[in-house]
């Protein structure tokens, strides 16, 4: 059975990371952070908000995005997956893990469809009748939304979102070479003022902890 199981990994390996659209660098000490444990490398930097903007046409204001790096231990596969990491803030005890695009570009979605309920105020203009006489009144009226969809509202906008940052994202599957990609963790306004996070990787295959500056 052992030749049969190579062969699968090999195959899960190959199709793993030719789904893959963001680059590794060419070595480990190209990006902010490295470590490495029984062959396994793994790199990190953390993209500040004038990057995010320019890479994702997604909002992810709302997010912190990891670029990561991993290099498989010599002639190991490795299987690699998201939820193998986390993100510990420098004023909290427990580490959170990245959401998946899937769940990013539903929030966005929810998010944009609610803006286009919203009660909507504008100026209106009534005639008034009273002891001083007939006159005009300037005021404001109020009325309900459902024009025209609001941004990322639309369940083409959400497959957009998804697939933008899947594709864009850190491979779940076995690897056997050098991969790269993102990751997504949710972080408030008061999280982003921080000056540094600890990425953490643990697998049975290695596990790691990286100090990542936070990019200027």
């Amino acid at each position: 059975m052992r030749p049969v199981i190579s062969v699968c990994l090999t195959a899960l390996a190959v199709f793993a990371e030719s789904s893959t659209a963001v680059p590794p660098r060419s070595h480990p000490v190209d990006y902010a952070a490295n470590a490495e444990s029984k062959g396994v490398k793994v790199a990190a930097e953390i993209l500040n908000a004038d990057q995010v903007r320019n890479m994702f046409a997604t909002d992810l204001s709302n997010y912190v995005v990891v670029e990561v790096a991993v290099w498989p231990a010599v002639n190991k596969p490795l299987d690699l997956s998201p939820v193998d990491f986390s993100l510990r803030l420098d004023d909290a005890r427990a580490p959170i893990r990245p959401v998946s695009p899937k769940t990013i570009a539903g929030v966005i979605q929810r998010r944009g469809q609610s803006r286009r309920d919203d009660i909507t105020l504008f100026p209106s203009v009534g005639v008034h009748t009273g002891s001083w006489g007939t006159g005009t009144s300037v005021g404001v009226g109020v009325g309900m939304g459902g024009g025209p969809p609001g941004p990322a509202s639309t369940d083409r906008d959400r497959h957009t979102m998804e697939l933008e940052l899947d594709e864009k994202g850190l491979i779940d599957g076995v690897i056997q070479k050098p991969v790269a990609g993102y990751l997504y963790f949710p972080a408030t306004s008061r999280n982003k003022k921080l000056t540094s996070y600890e990425l953490l990787y643990e697998s049975d295959a290695a596990k790691l902890q990286l100090n990542l500056p936070v990019s200027k």
